[in-house]
Order: structure tokens, then sequence, then C-alpha cells
């Protein structure tokens, strides 16, 4: 029997509630509420620099640090996709670590806690010669996103990229990377899906739809233009001095290699969801760009559609969160609820149950509590088929734990 404590939540008007999990050691309690606002784009403007598949909002990690952190307690992500646990933890003046599988997260995540002025991105823009000639026959055929004009300036970008790497060109990789392919004249490509890369064939289909045919568009003004946008909340100087502080690296969960024993006070993280959202195939165009082989994508991230194989993969990853944490350090580990076999399957429930099975995770962590974000979803939200608790991963269910 689950108890069952209903509150009135005035501030935004819904039932916030509690409820619990039983276990062998005891109730765990799980709250049901409204923690953070539903409004988009509230936090600081370098969490917009990137459209990402599967990421949270920085109002969850910022939930977490700062109830349950303080100034100069190490924040760690090994799922860390474009940066937003590092960056809100170096907006709160808290060292960030960030890891993942995928070396494109690492292309994302660093510019975010060393950025540059936007006076030092167009006087560079002012010196790369994105004007010369491409043999377009050796290229990857990429005319039904682009026009041949752009197509050679983005080519000349990504060639000038392999070999200049200091922190103003490597803001301007991720602004880059940001308009490769949307729906506005501010993207480099003719009308496309802004939120993932979509197969050539599906813009095919698109532009003899909407009848479309790419138009040049020229790259610098629009890079320069989203970079003033990502720059916009400023703080430029103290993100730099605590983003030198910060560590990135690139490998499999399960064996954090560079990261130290007992040195992390509270992971803050999302791990894939079963095979909820594809990783490799939503982000090609970027990888593509970056120079990142697919064959690494796809035999490095852990999509599955097999419980199974998924939770043998998150209980050996908390088995490394557990080494690398200090003693009575945190883990907020985000999940959502998938359809399994029929059956909706509430991951929270999964993850308590490892941290109660020998065969598992059993005396590494003790469950605190489980948050689970109530909110309406966006006009945005809808058009991935999310709606409103009622449809696919629809709720953010928030487990901390916390290390024995």
């Amino acid at each position: 029997m689950t108890a069952l404590a209903l509150v009135k939540d005035t501030q935004y008007n819904q039932e916030a509630y509690t409820d619990s999990i039983e276990t062998p050691f005891g109730s765990v309690p799980r709250h049901f509420d409204e923690f953070w606002t539903a409004k988009q784009r509230q936090m600081n403007s370098l969490h917009y620099s990137n459209s990402y598949r599967g990421c949270y909002k920085p109002e969850l990690p910022e939930y977490f640090i700062s109830r349950f952190t303080k100034e100069g307690d190490v924040i760690g992500d090994p799922f860390g996709g474009r940066g937003t646990t590092v960056l809100q933890a170096a907006l709160m003046n808290r060292i960030g670590i960030s890891n993942d599988v995928n070396p494109l997260s690492e292309i994302l995540a660093y510019p975010k806690v060393n950025p540059v002025t936007v006076k030092e991105i167009e006087d560079r823009l002012k010196e790369i010669d994105l004007s010369k000639e491409v043999d377009l026959s050796k290229e990857e055929d990429m005319s039904m996103f682009y026009h041949k004009e752009t197509y050679k300036e983005i080519l000349n970008l990504r060639e000038y990229l392999k070999t200049h790497r200091d922190d103003v060109d490597r803001f301007i990789e991720i602004t880059a990377i940001s308009r490769l392919h949307g729906h506005s004249n501010g993207f480099f490509s003719t009308y496309s899906f802004p939120q993932f890369s979509i197969p050539k064939s599906s813009q095919i289909k698109i532009n003899r739809t909407r009848n479309l045919e790419p138009e040049y568009k020229e790259i610098k003004s629009r890079i320069l233009k989203k970079a003033k946008t990502s720059l916009k909340s400023g703080g430029i100087e103290a993100l730099r001095k605590i983003g030198k502080l910060h560590k990135f690296t690139t490998c499999d969960s399960r064996n954090l290699v560079d990261w130290e024993s007992e040195s992390v006070d509270m992971v803050v993280t999302s791990p894939p969801f079963l095979n909820q959202v594809d990783y490799v195939t939503d982000n090609w165009i970027e990888n593509w760009f970056c120079g990142i082989p697919q064959s690494t994508v796809e035999t490095g991230i852990v999509q599955t559609p097999d419980l199974h194989v998924w939770t043998d993969f998150i209980s050996d990853t908390l088995s490394e969160l557990h080494r690398v944490l200090k003693k009575n350090g945190l883990v907020a580990m985000e999940v959502g609820e998938v359809k399994y076999q029929g059956t909706i399957l509430n991951l929270d429930e999964i993850l308590v149950s490892l941290t109660c099975n020998k065969k598992y995770n059993l005396n590494q962590f003790r469950v605190k509590e489980i948050f689970v974000q109530s909110q309406q979803f966006t006009k945005l939200a809808n058009c991935f088929r999310v709606k409103n608790n009622e449809l696919g991963t629809n709720t953010h269910r928030i487990v901390l734990m916390e290390k024995l």
C-alpha cells in the first residue's frame, strides 16, 4: 500500500503530493510537484547555444546543485550531452567534470564554460577565409540541405577548425554547429528540423512537399548573430575563471578512467532511457561537421530495447560512480517512464530496485528521495508526441541517492 499525502500547491495551481516506494530497507518517499518552472529559456543564455536531443532543462541541475552542494564542490556528469550540468555548476561557482562516450559532447560543452567576447569572435571571423574553391564531387552530398556556395563556406570553416583550436575558434565552432540545420533564415540549411539531424531522404521529401530549393546563406553573419544571443547574459570573465578548473573526458560511463576515486561531491546526470532517443542518427550532421566517424558513436553509445541490458549498464555505471564519489556523496539521476513490451515502466522504480539487489548495487547507495517533475508540456514537446503525461516519456523522475 502506498502512502498518499495531498498538498495543494497554490503557486502552480495544481495538486502536489507524495507517495512512497516500499523496499526491504524501508519506504522511499516520492514527491510529485512542479519543482522548477515549465517556462522556456529562463536561465543563462549560454545554455541555449545548441539544441541537443534528450537533454534536460538547466533548471533541473540548478535545483539539485543549489540544495545539496556548496560553492567549490565538484559536480560530475557521466552522460554530459551538451554540457548542461557542468555549465550550471560553473555558473554557481562549482567545479564541473563532464564525460560522454561521444566526442561531440566535449566540443559542445567546453566553450560554454570558457566563453569569449563578441568582439573576439567578430575579429576572428574577419581573418578566416571561406572563399577557397572546393571540389564538391569529393565531398559528402549535402545538396538537399545547402546551396553549393553555402556548402563551400561550411567546408572551408570545417577545414580551418581542424588546425585552429583556441577558445575563440572553439566558440565559433559550437556556434556554427548550432546553425547547421533549422527552420528559419538564421540557419545555414533550407527549411529543416533544428532539434536533430534528419536523414537525407527525409530532407528531400520536405523539399518536394514545400517546393524548396536551398538558397545561398552567408555563414559568417549568421554565426556572429547567434554568438551575440548566446553571450547576452554576460559574466564571461567569472565563467572563464571557474571554467579553467573544469575537466572533460570521453569514455564509457562504466569506466571513468580519468576520474579520480573519491573526488566528486555530487553527480547530476541522465542516462539513455533504453532506446527512446537515437543518439547516433539524431546528431549525424553535427558528427560529420566535427569529423567524428559514425562507427565511433555506434559502437560507444548504449541504446538498447532490452531492459536487462539497460539494467546491467546502469548498474555498472552506478558502481563506477560509487568509486568516484566522496563519502556520503550524492547522485541525482534523472530517468523517465517508458513503454516496454506493452507496459509502462517507471524507471525510477527500476533504479531503486538496483540498490536493493545483491546482484546489482546492494550496499553501495541509499535512496533518499524521488522527485517527479509534473508540468504542462510545451508546443515543441507536443511536436514529438509528448502530451502532458499521457504518451511516451513524459515525466522527469529524479532518484536522489547517497553513497554508503
